[in-house]
């Protein structure tokens, strides 16, 4: 188990806040600071700075994979810079780098699509199903019968098997 170590505001917050918005758990928090998941746990109730700075980085880290999940949904545009260098064929020497850039379309993806709508539509397009059945189940009358009675019958069965 890791040494504990003392907080320090000036340190910890900043730092908690950096890893938060990287996205790093709990757990990875506390490897990096050298304390237990626990001790993290009891800093953000006991240091109110360590628990804003903490969650202020994980708001940012989930705001920037919604903005990513929303892109990935609706589509979006990015640009390349595609470089080409020219060599003489006569002398062998490069001519000067040739610099071109591209803009480009990503299309809508339909995972992105399906997930954003099961979880922001409150059920509409939920992939969820329920299931209700309804009226009565029908049992066997042998339900009721002892062991007795079963094994009563079933030599009573095997009496007409000989019999026949």
């Amino acid at each position: 188990m890791p040494a504990e170590t003392k907080y320090n505001p000036k340190y910890h917050d900043n730092w908690a806040w950096s890893l938060a918005l990287k996205g790093a758990t709990d757990q990875e928090v506390a490897d990096a600071f050298g304390v237990t998941r626990r001790t993290i746990l009891r800093w953000r109730k006991q240091y109110p700075s360590f628990d804003e700075s903490y969650q202020a980085g994980k708001n940012g880290a989930d705001a920037n994979v919604k903005k990513s999940l929303y892109d990935r949904a609706i589509g979006f545009e990015y640009t390349e810079k595609e470089s080409t260098i020219d060599i003489d064929p006569k002398t062998g020497e490069q001519k000067p780098v040739r610099v071109r850039t591209i803009t480009k379309r990503t299309v809508p993806d339909t995972m992105a699509i399906m997930y954003w709508l099961n979880n922001r539509s409150k059920g509409e397009f939920s992939q969820r199903q329920e299931i209700t059945l309804g009226g009565s189940v029908k049992t066997s009358p042998m339900e009721k019968l002892t062991e007795e009675e079963l094994r009563s019958l079933a030599r009573l069965d095997g009496e007409q098997d000989d019999e026949e």
